[in-house]
């Protein structure tokens, strides 16, 4: 695989040492949507990228999909305040065809949006998912499947305007979510 500009600023063996570090899943959880964030500040800035989070289908109803971890960054902060579901309550069903997480899960492709009302139907009305959208200050949210445990996916919440998105912070979430992948299926496997 070609080298790109997003492999010179982030250090996937560093990050890997510290997903390593992780006590239990849910600290894996934690650490995979905050440790870029935390460990890259400069670089997420850069980025224009204010959230990541982390949604897997539930092992117990496959056919339910649940947020499991939000990235600790102001953006985040600023939904959770205003939210009218918490976010650990709110679930998608699989099979849901409006709802742009099912669709990546489902399909096995890349969705986006800059109308936060297809991440959130049918938890949430279009008014109270634009709500969180518009408090949080972002612009542009693109959804990367997993393929690990049984399916889910990472959206990528940004700050800036779909337009402005480009090669290096597309890059950017095809990498992360290839290696976050790849520390879930290793942690099923262990």
């Amino acid at each position: 695989m070609e080298e790109s500009v997003i492999d010179e600023i982030i250090d996937y063996q560093y990050l890997n040492s510290i997903l390593s570090s992780a006590k239990n899943d849910k600290d894996l959880y934690q650490l995979i949507v905050n440790a870029p964030f935390k460990q890259y500040k400069i670089q997420t800035t850069f980025l224009f990228l204010g959230i990541i989070v982390l949604l897997m289908v539930d092992e117990n109803d496959p056919n339910i999909i649940r947020r499991i971890a939000l990235s600790k960054t102001d953006f985040a902060k600023r939904t959770i305040e205003v939210t009218v579901v918490p976010f650990e309550k709110i679930k998608i069903k699989l099979n849901d065809e409006h709802n742009i997480i099912s669709e990546a899960i489902r399909k096995n492709s890349m969705q986006d949006t800059t109308d936060w009302k297809y991440l959130f139907t049918p938890a949430l009305s279009p008014e109270n998912a634009r709500i969180n959208q518009a408090n949080a200050g972002i612009a542009y949210s693109a959804v990367y499947p997993l393929n690990a445990q049984k399916g889910g996916a990472l959206i990528y919440s940004f700050y800036q305007y779909k337009e402005l998105i480009d090669d290096v912070q597309r890059d950017f979430m095809e990498k992360y979510t290839a290696f976050v992948d790849q520390q879930l299926s290793t942690d099923v496997e262990a």
